[in-house]
């Protein structure tokens, strides 16, 4: 029988990839944790966008996933399995960004874009671990499944760099907790830009608090990301 490290060694195309991460026999707890490396994990907000609509009225309705549902639309099996284990859920209520958020990654320069409304409730949280982007890969997989995958990047080998950013959608209240390790994102502002280290920096968040957290997820490549890279914080417009 292969081992872990052998079978990910063998990962050719994306479709390897998500086979893989499909595997069952995966230990997904200690395979996640492998990608953490703290010399290179981190996050740090480089733009913020003024004048963002509200998004009171779409987190009230109902999300395509629930924050205390167990959904394999967002979770491998096995990482799903032992979620359950330990008494987890989704950790936020996922909603379908319309319209007026989808103008929000056009704003920053991203392309190939995956674009969700994360919500999380008062009382939810999320269990610690890495990003692997399959949710964007598995959006895209009839498109890139023969696609080369790029084993040290976790990403198709054809794909310009792929980033993840947070924007937020209301500011920081007391109790809202969003852990980059070894460091804490706190009392940020409506329309700040966060990215991080998705592909090394392990993080978690709860919701010890009484308003809701919403964040827009984006996650895709960008026209020009010099500017995530400048060390100045840039100013955007929603309304331009």
């Amino acid at each position: 029988m292969l081992t872990e490290k052998e079978k990910w060694e063998q990962i050719a195309t994306v479709n390897d990839y998500i086979d893989f991460l499909e595997d069952k026999t995966i230990d997904w707890k200690t395979l996640n944790e492998s990608f953490i490396d703290k010399e290179r994990s981190g996050f740090w907000v480089p733009a913020n966008i003024k004048n963002l609509p509200s998004a009171s009225e779409l987190i009230d309705r109902q999300p395509a996933i629930k924050a205390n549902e167990l959904n394999r639309t967002t979770m491998t099996q096995s990482e799903l399995e032992l979620h359950e284990k330990h008494n987890y859920g989704n950790g936020y209520d996922r909603h379908e960004a319309d319209e007026r958020f989808l103008k929000i990654a056009s704003l920053l320069g991203f392309n190939d874009t995956s674009v969700w409304i994360n919500n999380q409730p008062p009382g939810a949280m999320m269990a610690r671990h890495v990003d692997t982007i399959s949710c964007l890969v598995h959006e895209k997989i009839d498109e890139i499944k023969n696609d080369p995958f790029d084993t040290e990047l976790r990403q198709p080998a054809n794909s310009k760099p792929i980033y993840r950013c947070f924007v937020a959608l209301d500011d920081w209240y007391p109790g809202q907790i969003l852990n980059f390790e070894p460091q804490f994102w706190t009392e940020w502002k409506k329309g700040d830009v966060c990215f991080f280290h998705w592909r090394t920096t392990a993080h978690s968040t709860a919701n010890t608090g009484w308003h809701h957290r919403p964040l827009l997820k984006i996650t895709g490549t960008l026209k020009d990301p010099s500017w995530v890279h400048s060390g100045k914080i840039r100013s955007f417009d929603y309304n331009d």
